[in-house]
């Protein structure tokens, strides 16, 4: 009898160790983390993350997969532009939680919770910066004649409306006169 509960007992382990080990595939093959690559033109802007990290572009950071932030783009002379990262499930993500279905979904709950089998959108952020009227004579023309549209403004300050897309964007640490990016058609607006 004590053989068969020993038995028993190495067996009922051995399956934990399994499920516990196969629970998180996703987790493991691609981690949590997320390098988050920023590049514009020119080179040497500055970037700052709403999630409080700096740099000078071309930058690298590693970020959450779950999270959504935003990233500002600045240069002397240049329009500072704001582009919105967003979480989402990725086809990727989702063919590594793929192995988690045969441990009856708790490697899912797993993979979903710790956002393992999202991506960032857009992921490198590319920003080509838009020089001042005052730098830059010849885009002066072209901003002057209509080369960006302007935001509609709301009822709620900080809150603008694409002229794109209708689409309501948070525009209170963007500055007025500055580009902000359009995710839904991948286009620049003027916050007025």
């Amino acid at each position: 009898m004590a053989h068969y509960v020993g038995a028993m007992l190495i067996k009922v382990i051995g399956s934990l160790v399994v499920a516990t080990t196969l629970s998180s595939c996703a987790t493991v093959i691609r981690g949590v983390h997320e390098d988050l690559k920023v590049i514009s033109v020119p080179p040497g802007a500055d970037v700052s993350l709403s999630t409080g990290e700096r740099g000078v572009t071309p930058a690298m950071f590693s970020k959450r997969r779950r999270n959504s932030f935003q990233v500002t783009v600045s240069k002397p002379g240049y329009y500072s532009q704001t582009v919105n990262v967003r979480s989402k499930a990725s086809t990727t993500g989702a063919a590594a939680t793929a192995g988690n279905v045969a441990t009856v979904g708790v490697g899912v709950a797993v993979d979903a919770g710790t956002g393992a089998w999202n991506s960032l959108y857009p992921n490198p952020v590319s920003v080509q910066l838009v020089p001042q009227p005052g730098e830059h004579p010849a885009r002066q023309r072209r901003l002057a004649g209509g080369g960006y549209p302007v935001a509609t403004q709301t009822e709620r300050g900080g809150i603008v409306r694409s002229p794109y897309t209708q689409r309501l964007y948070d525009v209170h640490a963007v500055p007025h006169g500055a580009l902000v990016h359009d995710v839904d058609v991948d286009k620049l607006f003027l916050n007025p």
